[in-house]
C-alpha cells in the first residue's frame, strides 16, 4: 500500500513581497507591474504608501454573466480618489479604453479624473474626462504634488446613468477578452 502525498497549492507558486503591504503575493505579470509602479511612485514621484488602495473591485454583470474587474492601485489623497493605475502585459495603448471605463465606474459619485495604464516598460497617463492619453512613458505620470494640482477643481463630474451600461460593456470586453 502506498502513502498519499498531500501538496499544498500555495507551495507550488512563487511569491514575492508586496512593496506596499509587506505580505507575500503571487508572482504574476500584473503583480510585477504593480510592484514596479508602487516603488516608482513612492521613490521617484513622492507618493506615500498610505496614498494607495489595492485591488478595488468593480462588479459587472453583462449578458447575465457576472465578472469582477480589479483596479490594481487607486491613489486616494484627502479622502478623494484622484487616479487609478492598472497594469498588464502588452501594449498600453490598446488597454487604455478599459482603464478609462474602470476610472468612470469605480466611484459611485464621480468619475476619477486621471488614470494610468502600464506595462513593465511603458505607461500612458490618461485624462479620463476627455478619454485621451495626455502623455506616454513612466515619466509622464505626475508626482504627488502635480496630481494634487491637476485635481484642484473638485468634484469631478458624475457619470451619466445612461453611460453606465456602455462603460460596463467596455470594461467587461477588455477584462474578459484581453
Amino acid at each position: 500500500m502506498h502513502e498519499q502525498t498531500r501538496v499544498n497549492p500555495d507551495d507550488l507558486f512563487v511569491k514575492i513581497p508586496c512593496f506596499l503591504t509587506g505580505r507575500l503575493v503571487l508572482d504574476t505579470d500584473r503583480e510585477r507591474i504593480r510592484q514596479k509602479l508602487a516603488k516608482f511612485l513612492v521613490n521617484e514621484k513622492g507618493y506615500r504608501i498610505d496614498d494607495f488602495q489595492l485591488d478595488r473591485e468593480i462588479k459587472l454583470e453583462v449578458n447575465n454573466e457576472k465578472v469582477i474587474s480589479y483596479v490594481d492601485l487607486v491613489v486616494r489623497i484627502h479622502g478623494r480618489s484622484l487616479m487609478i493605475l492598472r497594469g498588464g502585459p502588452g501594449s498600453v495603448i490598446t488597454r487604455e479604453s478599459g482603464t478609462v471605463a474602470a476610472a468612470r465606474l469605480l466611484e459611485k459619485d464621480y468619475i476619477i479624473p486621471w488614470a494610468v495604464q502600464a506595462n513593465l516598460f511603458d505607461a500612458s497617463f490618461i485624462d479620463v474626462k476627455k478619454k485621451k492619453a495626455v502623455g506616454y512613458g513612466w515619466d509622464a505620470i505626475p508626482s504627488r504634488a502635480e496630481l494634487i494640482k491637476l485635481t484642484s477643481d473638485w468634484p469631478p463630474p458624475r457619470l451619466p446613468e445612461k453611460r453606465i451600461p456602455l462603460e460596463k460593456q467596455i470594461l467587461y470586453s477588455y477584462d474578459t477578452h484581453g
